[in-house]
């Protein structure tokens, strides 16, 4: 088959692919290039296809300007799987947490099941190992009446599950639509809100000693707001089974991480901790107020100082902790497009057309960050992959190697088959620098 013509250039910090002839792909083929470089290693694989006249595949770092330097201990990340999509489970989210059982509990938003309708919140059970992990739907919390106890013009849905030995908390949380100049009886203007999905904030913290058949204090239109919207979509960072093997200077506290601003296109990421026998007490939970190199926590949530800055590039993040190589690794995402809250309905048009995958990581949960890989656009030119997260359960023993699991394709305008709508992993290697001779 011919190949076209290519031009690589810069390949210590970029590499670019352009198809100078559309015509010479017949039919969709797959090209994997592989370069190792100063900075990392990158393995893209990508569809072209037929059609495409020019097509850039890039470090990130050459697109715009990252403000983290790359790691110096974690030089080289490669995928070595095909993308696996899970079927029959088509849902997205996947926030998830290591339970006591040895199972990973997901929860999820917008889904349907095998015998079970759409609806859009769920908790399901997953078993095994990719790619012969199980998935179990445990409850879609229908007797909770979630929304019906929302305040008017927010939109509720589930995020942050935690298992802490065999108790299991989910927090819930609220897309605020109530934006100023937008007027939600209006289709289209309700769509580009839904797509904005302002933060509004965590309601409450709701509890299952029965391994999620049945739940306690879930909130209703009366109850205090738990969080505000810089805490507005939790995700507790992952340890082992039953929130275990958490390193001894983090005490006993559970931790999680939120972006800001919105869903997909926030600016900074921020951190809280509360002791792990008081999750559901308000008044014990504790913020981050510190840097680097000096951390310290306050009560005050308005006093929160981010751990993490990337103006526009902050999406729904996932933090876990690699205990094979003592590191925390933290996943962003978000769309290549930064949202505006006062975006039209045709600036809103051209989201989550494509996004985009940095993995960085750091000696504590609050950096300092180093960047370990990056993807845009994030599983190529034919998909929009969002919410990356590395659960600690399917990492190895070595810390070396593990299994990426995310969502994808939610916007049906853009990708009508929403292929990757589901249950997405795919498996990847890490490569540590080499040690120097002596």
């Amino acid at each position: 088959m011919k190949c076209g013509k290519f031009d690589l250039k810069r390949t210590d910090r970029i590499i670019t692919i352009l198809q100078r002839e559309a015509d010479v792909y017949p039919s969709r083929t797959n090209t994997t290039l592989e370069i190792q470089s100063s900075m990392n290693i990158f393995s893209i694989s990508y569809a072209l296809t037929l059609g495409c006249s020019m097509i850039f595949f890039t470090s990130a770092a050459e697109l715009r300007q990252l403000n983290y330097p790359p790691s110096e201990f974690i030089t080289g990340f490669k995928w070595t799987s095909e993308p696996h999509v899970y079927p029959g489970f088509h849902s997205d989210m996947h926030w998830q947490t290591w339970g006591a059982d040895d199972a990973i509990y997901s929860v999820d938003g917008d889904g349907e099941f095998p015998d079970a309708k759409f609806h859009f919140a769920s908790l399901s059970r997953i078993t095994g190992m990719p790619p012969e992990h199980r998935i179990e739907l445990i409850t879609q919390f229908r007797e909770l009446s979630i929304r019906e106890q929302a305040p008017a013009g927010m939109q509720r849905y589930l995020c942050g599950p935690v298992a802490v030995g065999t108790d299991l908390y989910v927090c819930l949380y609220d897309y605020d639509w109530r934006i100023a100049g937008k007027d939600i009886s209006d289709k289209q203007q309700m769509l580009a809100v839904d797509r904005y999905s302002k933060h509004g904030g965590i309601p409450g913290i709701i509890l299952s000693r029965d391994g999620g058949k049945t739940w306690t204090d879930a909130p209703n239109k009366d109850t205090p707001r738990f969080l505000g919207p810089n805490f507005g979509n939790l995700q507790f960072i992952g340890f082992g089974p039953g929130y275990t093997q958490v390193p001894e200077q983090l005490g006993n506290f559970v931790y999680a991480i939120s972006n800001d601003s919105n869903w997909e296109s926030g600016d900074h990421l921020y951190l809280a901790r509360v002791p792990r026998d008081k999750i559901l007490e308000r008044t014990a939970w504790e913020f981050f107020a510190g840097d680097a190199q000096a951390p310290s926590w306050t009560k005050e949530e308005n006093d929160a100082k981010p751990i993490f800055k990337d103006l526009g590039h902050c999406g729904h993040s996932d933090m876990t902790y690699n205990q094979g190589l003592k590191r925390y690794l933290l996943s962003v995402f978000s769309d290549t497009v930064p949202h505006k809250e006062t975006a039209t309905v045709a600036d809103t048009k051209l989201w989550e057309k494509q996004t985009e995958l940095q993995v960085y990581e750091g000696v504590t949960p609050w950096g300092p960050w180093a960047l370990v890989y990056q993807e845009n656009p994030w599983g190529g030119p034919e998909h929009a992959c969002y919410l990356p997260h590395l659960p600690a359960k399917w990492l190895s023993k070595d810390g070396l190697s593990g299994t990426m699991l995310y969502s994808g394709d939610w916007e049906v305008n853009h990708y009508p088959e929403r292929e990757y709508y589901g249950y997405v992993t795919r498996s990847f290697q890490m490569k540590l620098k080499a040690p120097q001779a002596k």
